[in-house]
């Protein structure tokens, strides 16, 4: 059961509509950088465009087999109308060789430190799963982000409220649909989300995540997750974990859980070319090992992350060794990987 997805996504389209998305996307850009309203006179109010292009190649140590693969071509468009609303929208063109709509909201923000969000965005549980395909660290994701939070990208509403207790405290409420990615079916009720997180970007931070609903073939389904992490701007250390239980109408209660730790050093260097290196190292495992000690998959990546930009994730070349320890099935296999990265 840990495999199945949890909604499924609404994909594809032609390669007309996709050019046609893309002629309108950058139209609208140029149209935000070229135009002359007082309105948009500041250049706080010209639309950011975001591209994130992820391309590897794979070699399958187990069964000495290869492929290259485009794994994300993503373009989003961010900006304010003015300075009580902003908005965002993105799509994948190749997300797994699928193309995607992502996030399309509008951000309210009445009270400072206040912003109120309605529209399609992933749902902010876990900061691992949150995080774009640029900012993954690996070359794959973890398995909390790939398989226990996969489908959490809904259409809802959410309050985000900021406030200073000595240390900074961030905390979400929020409602979905429940039935996924730019799909908005009629429901009797929303599926809740929250999110607490305490602590500042830099030094000790602590988040616990809340999720509770209904999902197809899935009754009662509730997610629990509790993070902790450490960094200083060079070393970043954070782990997470993720209890996820639903009744199924065949099974009974179905539970899952997923851990991971991981970790990387940045070396800041001075050359031309290189700014920066970054050795990385992660462990992970998803299972049922609360109530049946099994374990579906238990892997070790080691990898190292050389950057063209001073700011990290925005030009890289990522080398990975994926070894598992344990797995129940074929497809996860040893594995090394390398990865460019390009986001601008």
């Amino acid at each position: 059961m840990l495999f199945s997805e949890m909604n499924k996504p609404t994909t594809g389209s032609t390669g007309g509509k996709i050019i046609h998305f893309s002629f309108l996307l950058l139209l609208f850009y140029m149209t935000g950088v070229c135009a002359q309203d007082s309105t948009f006179s500041k250049s706080e109010y010209v639309p950011d465009l975001d591209v994130i292009l992820k391309v590897k190649t794979e070699y399958d140590l187990d069964n000495y087999l290869m492929r290259f693969e485009v794994r994300n071509g993503r373009f989003g468009l961010k900006g304010k109308i003015n300075n009580y609303m902003s908005y965002k929208i993105e799509l994948d063109l190749s997300d797994e060789g699928k193309m995607k709509m992502l996030d399309a909201y509008v951000r309210l923000t009445p009270l400072k430190n206040l912003d109120i969000y309605l529209g399609q965005r992933k749902i902010p549980f876990s900061t691992d799963y949150m995080r774009n395909p640029a900012e993954n660290i690996f070359a794959n994701r973890s398995f909390l982000a790939k398989y226990i939070n996969d489908g959490m990208r809904d259409i809802g509403f959410y309050i985000d409220y900021k406030f200073d207790l000595g240390i900074p405290v961030d905390i979400l409420l929020g409602a979905v649909n429940g039935t996924g990615n730019n799909n908005p079916q009629w429901i009797e009720k929303p599926n809740l989300v929250s999110r607490v997180v305490i602590g500042p970007e830099t030094g000790f931070r602590a988040v616990g995540n809340l999720y509770y609903g209904e999902a197809e073939y899935r009754d009662h389904l509730a997610l629990f997750g509790g993070e902790l992490r450490y960094t200083n701007g060079k070393i970043f250390v954070e782990s997470e974990y993720i209890s996820r239980s639903w009744t199924d109408t065949l099974d009974g209660r179905v539970h899952d859980d997923g851990l991971y730790l991981h970790s990387y050093y940045n070396f800041i260097l001075t050359g031309k070319m290189v700014k920066m290196i970054s050795p990385t190292a992660r462990w992970d495992y998803m299972g049922d090992i609360m109530y049946n000690k099994r374990i579906d998959a238990n892997r070790l990546t080691l990898g190292v992350n050389v950057g063209f930009e001073p700011k990290q994730f925005y030009s890289e070349i990522r080398v990975n060794y994926e070894n598992y320890l344990k797995s129940s099935l074929p497809i996860h296999t040893d594995k090394l990987t390398l990865e460019f990265i390009a986001r601008f």
